[in-house]
């Protein structure tokens, strides 16, 4: 289940990162943009609850650049926890 989880979050980032080209926004971009945001918090709530850091960090930020960088560290610890590495640091 956790692996479908960060398989949506990879998915997501991705979206979030096109809709940080700079170029000029419109209301489709922002609304697409709001829509994303809400299925990453959506994933974070179902991971870690809703008072943990991440999820208040992504509620709270109207910055597509902050929301990829929480995406990605979730993404980061979630390798670094990962049967294979524990199996390699032991």
């Amino acid at each position: 289940m956790y692996l479908h989880f960060r398989t949506e979050l990879l998915k997501l980032s991705h979206e979030i990162e096109q809709l940080w080209v700079p170029e000029p926004r419109g209301a489709s971009d922002e609304a697409k943009f709001i829509a994303t945001k809400e299925k990453v918090l959506d994933i974070l709530k179902k991971l870690y609850g809703e008072t943990s850091r991440e999820f208040r960090v992504v509620k709270l930020t109207c910055s597509p650049a902050t929301v990829v960088k929480v995406v990605n560290h979730v993404i980061r610890r979630s390798d670094m926890n990962s049967p294979n590495t524990m199996a390699v640091n032991m």
